[in-house]
């Protein structure tokens, strides 16, 4: 086999999983969709992930935020299936994509599923404008701790392309 094409299938290897978990992620918001009896208009893969389009107006904010929560949810049930130590390498590649798809995609930001769990709450208990006020100042904090924990990252290690790219995409969901 040319080196090329082993080069190939093992990225091929590596990235498997890490899409796999995309889409258990996805899937778990499209199960609290139907658990919801709430009809999924699209599915739209995007760069930095995918977007599953419902009719919010037709839910309480509590479904929301289920349904915001259920993808992280269902990347935490996949995470701890398949850690690092009790799983071949696959499987425990597919594990921490699990947790960090999780973790990221939970921190109160805007447009995260973290800030519409947030949004949703707040509306439940509140009014829009101070839900606003309070939405725009976490995300703005958090945005800003992310920055912090990838400046030092830099630092540290060199640079991180990544980090880097995930920062200025969490820059771009902040205000909108």
């Amino acid at each position: 086999m040319p080196a090329w094409l082993s080069h190939l299938a093992a990225g091929w290897r590596d990235i498997l999983p890490i899409l796999l978990a995309a889409l258990l992620h996805e899937a778990g918001h499209a199960l609290a969709c139907r658990l919801f009896r709430v009809p999924i208009r699209f599915f739209r893969p995007l760069a930095a992930g995918a977007v599953i389009g419902y009719d919010a107006a037709r839910i309480s904010y509590i479904q929301e935020a289920w349904i915001a929560a259920a993808g992280p949810l269902a990347n935490l049930a996949g995470a701890f299936l398949c850690m690092p130590g009790y799983c071949e390498r696959g499987r425990a590649l597919f594990g921490i994509s699990c947790l960090a798809l999780a973790l990221f995609n939970f921190l109160p930001i805007r447009n995260l599923d973290g800030g519409t769990f947030l949004t949703a709450l707040l509306l439940h208990r509140g009014d829009l404008a101070r839900c606003d006020r309070i939405t725009s100042a976490v995300s703005s904090v958090c945005t800003v701790a992310v920055w912090a924990c990838a400046v030092s990252v830099q630092l540290r290690c060199g640079g991180n392309l990544s980090l880097l790219l995930i920062f200025v995409y969490l820059l771009t969901k902040i205000g909108t």
